[in-house]
């Protein structure tokens, strides 16, 4: 009944300073839209920016596009100029509050625009971006990246992960395996982040989400950086033989995507982006029909709504990676230690799942064989 619902009015501000905040988190932007200051109420910390924003990279061309000096492309990322430009010198900002979320709308100009959001009880800013068609009639190819200016005490370090799992230490300008003299001193620190990129100094980790695969680095210390769109004009020489420069109906794509925010002590900060990893790339999917029936009373009625092959909650850190029905009775089962060794006090530790008890619900377990990872022999046949 829609009389029964309580509106309340939202409260709304345009350019003028703004801070969301909840019981967990205070996000401070000033009244040019730029971000200042994230806190952590609970642990008593401050991240303070000296720039957040969408930048740009000239992509480098001039002519000279052999495999010798090749410009950038699909294949290749190579600014002209180490210096990125931002998109605009101004912004608007609009901050919306209501009791579920509040958000901090940014545009910057008619092709790049980002919304802040902080959710009730939520311990992690969302980021949803926007970028395109990305201008060419300048005739200069355009790499645009968010970057992330903070005062952490990063001293050339940043970590980035391999598939969601494993994360690797990064050094500016330096390889562990050889003496690397960089000419590049942009791309050459670029590295995939298939889903998280963080800084830290001794008391504080700023951790990036990403909803996709993107390419990134620290190219200064205290500053993460993330490339969203490009849009080119030449071709790298690299067997594509046309230039990256996509278009739909005529003009150039847009593409949107969504980025985590996540500050924390170190030693706290590993279950907070693995969990949030986790429910950022397998984030529910709604779906709705029109059902053939007068109510939703009949509707529930005739139909399940609702079921889970578990019958307990799976431990924090273990993942249930497949749940695959090979026949009527029988059942392909993978599950993962998400958490690597010594990053969390409790939840890097070993820990001992029941079968029987999580699968109740499915009946009862005769039989259980081990396999190796691929599921295509049992673990004892094979033999190193």
């Amino acid at each position: 009944d829609t009389n029964k619902i309580k509106h309340k009015e939202a409260i709304t501000t345009t350019n003028e300073a703004c801070i969301l905040q909840n019981e967990y988190l205070r996000v401070v932007f000033n009244d040019q839209g730029n971000l200042k200051h994230i806190v952590n109420l609970a642990k008593n910390l401050t991240v303070s920016f000296t720039g957040q924003g969408f930048y740009w990279y000239i992509g480098y061309a001039e002519g000279k596009t052999t495999p010798f000096s090749p410009a950038s492309g699909a294949y290749i990322f190579r600014p002209l100029h180490p210096e990125a430009f931002p998109v605009s010198l101004v912004a608007r900002i609009n901050c919306t509050k209501t009791d579920t979320v509040q958000k901090a709308s940014i545009v910057y100009n008619n092709w790049t625009s980002q919304e802040f959001s902080l959710y009730r009880n939520a311990s992690a800013v969302e980021i949803e971006w926007i970028v395109g068609p990305i201008p060419i009639e300048d005739n200069i190819g355009k790499e645009i990246i968010i970057r992330y200016n903070t005062d952490i005490k990063s001293e050339k370090k940043y970590y980035t992960d391999a598939n969601g799992r494993q994360v690797l230490e990064r050094i500016r300008d330096y390889r562990p395996t050889w003496h690397h003299v960089p000419d590049d001193l942009v791309s050459s620190n670029y590295y995939p982040i298939n889903s998280r990129i963080w800084i830290q100094d001794q008391d504080r980790q700023f951790t990036i989400l990403t909803d996709r695969s993107q390419g990134g680095g620290s190219i200064y210390d205290g500053s993460i950086e993330i490339m969203v769109h490009r849009r080119l004009l030449h071709d790298d020489s690299m067997g594509v033989k046309e230039a990256l420069n996509e278009t739909a109906y005529g003009k150039g794509l847009v593409v949107s995507g969504k980025h985590i925010l996540l500050f924390d002590r170190p030693s706290d900060s590993a279950r907070l982006h693995r969990t949030g990893a986790q429910q950022l790339f397998m984030h529910p999917l709604a779906t709705y029909s029109l059902p053939n029936t007068s109510s939703h009373t009949n509707y529930s009625e005739m139909f399940r709504q609702s079921w889970s092959a578990l019958s307990d909650a799976m431990p924090l850190n273990v993942h249930l990676l497949t749940f695959d029905q090979l026949a009527p009775k029988q059942y392909l089962v993978r599950v993962e230690h998400y958490f690597e060794s010594h990053e969390d006090e409790f939840y890097s530790k070993s820990v001992t799942i029941e079968l029987q008890i999580l699968f109740k619900s499915i009946g009862t377990i005769n039989d259980m064989t081990e396999l190796i990872l691929t599921a295509n022999l049992p673990s004892s046949e094979l033999h190193r």
